[in-house]
């Protein structure tokens, strides 16, 4: 490996993300990193509450949508098949 290439390598760098969290990784930057969010705090690493919310308030919009469609327009008979 070239050295001069290569930036350098540095074990145990602390990070710290906004919800508390603190852990080392391996890093090409010295120091303590600060993330906004890391694999506790991030609803697509853990099944958390906030997740199924989204889900439930997206499906809420739809079938308030719906109801406002089914006032505006009503159903037209169905036509006889030939």
């Amino acid at each position: 490996m070239k050295t001069w290439i290569h930036g350098n390598y540095f074990k145990d760098v602390e990070v710290n993300c906004i919800c508390g969290a603190k852990f080392t990784v391996n890093a090409t930057i010295p120091g303590p990193m600060k993330v906004e969010t890391c694999y506790q705090c991030h609803p697509a690493f853990n099944k958390d509450k906030v997740v199924k919310k989204v889900i439930k308030g997206r499906m809420e919009k739809f079938l308030e949508k719906q109801k406002k469609m089914d006032t505006i327009k009503p159903a037209k008979p169905a036509k006889k098949a030939k």
